[in-house]
């Protein structure tokens, strides 16, 4: 599916980062471990970072120095962007059914 990132730019989201958005909108806030923990799946931090350079989500990165957001995060909430992506998600899977 394709979205205005907050750039303005037009990207592609694949149905897995979406589900994960839908699961942050649930959970938030929650951080790397947490999640592990709850669903049995260990995120990359470079999708979170990706994801939230796009402005679907807001993330905190807890390791001092950390420049490059490698190491540990939590994520706070999803932006209006990722809002947006649900929200068109799951108009676009009620208007296949």
């Amino acid at each position: 599916m394709k979205y205005v990132d907050a750039a303005m730019r037009t990207q592609r989201i694949s149905e897995r980062s979406v589900r994960r958005l839908e699961y942050i909108a649930r959970k938030a806030p929650i951080g790397r471990f947490e999640i592990r923990n709850d669903i049995g799946e260990l995120w990359d931090a470079h999708e979170v970072r990706t994801l939230q350079m796009r402005g679907l989500w807001d993330v905190e990165w807890l390791e001092p120095g950390d420049e490059n957001h490698e190491g540990g995060w939590r994520i706070i909430r999803l932006d209006e962007v990722g809002k947006n992506v649900i929200r068109n998600w799951q108009q676009r899977r009620e208007a296949q059914q």
